[in-house]
């Protein structure tokens, strides 16, 4: 694809970015031991020439080794000194002056790498001086003059051919990297990637990846998991595909049911209304039976379409809103006393049908779980709030007898929270999701012989 880059190109990019890099770190001194190198030879060869030159008889042979020699070596003048004296051998002083006197007979650990640098990048008009010991018998040391222009056009010639060499050393590198991590790493990436590309087109469609990995490697890991996730994702449609049937099923079922049922209400309500009271107490009964059903029903339809209510949040009055709830909730409940202490001027950020269906859910399970007590133990809602930072938090407090155990831990979860015959369990998972959609949560503080508390939190209004 153009003007894309390859992790393939980058790879060898960054390699032969790599080996220059070292080679440039292994430069230094290997410059600096070119130049000393350099010197060393150039005294071993001047202290050689005086050798050569006093056995020649005439005058005319050693003219024609000393010239040669100095072309050869772009050495100027040689002097050697013997016992204790110093003698002009051949050449003589150009007049240029002289830079730097370099005495190799000091011993070093590593050649000067700061003067190899400076003689190879700082162009200075001028002879070097140098001084070493001297490998012939009978002379202590040998001193040759040489321009530094010369050392300095034998050290760019090395670096030149430091340079190619780095260039071929890096591209023979960088394409043995990138062709063994192109088998190993790129090219199964790539696999994996049109993978991916065509199963998040069509998850559901089976195509043929080849067999399982046997690399025992993060890439033979990372296709495991793929291969794993693929089932898994498969799986997963598959049972969503069956539950939205399911669910469409049943809640066709529980339309007709609860229609069904509000017919069976109104027959229960006139025999409830019989004269004969063992008539009433059957109607009566038949009546709760009902009701129960059509809450059952009205839960599970409820539940399976509140994801899709949008949430429009506003200011609301929330003690308002709770007076309002208690009036069409609670009435039903004998004997039941509301106390509702959330200040009247608490406004919060809510949705008002989301909050008044949780509000709503919270307050029939408290009176339904008061109702079942004894018919002189106290019976009261209590409603109170407090604020911290942006968030109000509402308690709703019964003077219930508690949750059962096996329904604190299944609190939240769908059809697990049942507490009693008619329970769905259903009614606290809504209230939970119509709080967490507004920004808010649900939590049980504490549920107890003395009755049950909620925390409903919601954000307040900025």
């Amino acid at each position: 694809m153009l003007g894309r880059s390859r992790l393939s190109e980058k790879l060898i990019l960054l390699t032969i970015a790599f080996v220059m890099l070292a080679e440039a770190v292994i430069f230094i001194p290997s410059v600096a031991t070119f130049r000393q190198d350099w010197l060393e030879e150039r005294a071993e060869s001047a202290a050689l020439i005086t050798l050569a030159i006093q056995g020649v008889p005439n005058y005319e042979g050693s003219e024609l080794l000393s010239q040669a020699f100095m072309e050869e070596t772009g050495v100027e003048m040689v002097a050697a000194e013997t016992d204790g004296m110093s003698q002009l051998i051949l050449g003589m002083a150009s007049g240029t002056p002289i830079i730097e006197t370099i005495d190799l007979r000091e011993e070093r650990t590593l050649p000067p790498m700061g003067r190899a640098l400076s003689t190879l990048f700082l162009e200075r008009e001028g002879c070097l001086r140098v001084i070493a010991d001297s490998p012939v018998a009978g002379q202590s040391s040998v001193e040759y003059l040489v321009q530094q222009k010369v050392l300095r056009d034998g050290m760019w010639d090395y670096f030149r051919n430091i340079l190619a060499l780095s260039v071929l050393i890096a591209l023979i590198t960088g394409t043995l990297i990138y062709l063994a991590l192109s088998g190993m790493i790129v090219r199964p990436v790539r696999q994996l990637a049109a993978q991916l590309v065509r199963f998040r087109k069509d998850p559901l469609k089976t195509y043929n990846f080849g067999p399982p990995t046997a690399r025992r490697d993060e890439i033979g890991d990372l296709q495991r998991e793929f291969g794993q996730m693929k089932q898994d994702v498969r799986s997963s449609f598959r049972q969503r595909d069956r539950l939205a049937a399911l669910g469409l099923a049943v809640a066709k079922i529980q339309h007709d049911l609860r229609n069904i049922l509000n017919a069976a209400q109104l027959v229960s309500d006139r025999i409830a209304m019989d004269p004969d009271e063992r008539v009433a107490k059957m109607g009566a009964r038949l009546e709760r039976v009902i009701d129960r059903g059509i809450r059952i029903a009205t839960d599970t339809l409820d539940y399976t379409k509140q994801d899709k209510d949008g949430v429009e949040r506003e200011n609301l009055r929330i003690a308002t809103l709770m007076g309002e709830i208690a009036a069409d909730t609670l009435g039903g409940f004998q004997g039941l006393k509301f106390i509702n202490k959330v200040p009247s001027d608490l406004t919060v950020l809510a949705d008002p049908d989301h909050t008044y269906r949780l509000f709503h859910n919270l307050f029939r399970n408290a009176g339904q779980a008061m109702d079942a007590m004894d018919a002189d133990a106290p019976r009261e809602l209590r409603l109170s709030a407090n604020l911290s930072g942006e968030t109000a938090h509402i308690h709703v407090s019964d003077s219930g007898p508690g949750l059962p155990e096996k329904t604190k831990t299944n609190l939240l979860k769908p059809f697990a929270g049942a507490s009693g015959a008619g329970s769905t369990g259903l009614g606290l998972s809504i209230s939970h999701e119509l709080a967490v959609e507004q920004g808010g949560s649900l939590d049980l503080v504490k549920s107890d012989g003395e009755g049950t508390e909620f925390r409903v939190s919601l954000p307040l209004v900025k």
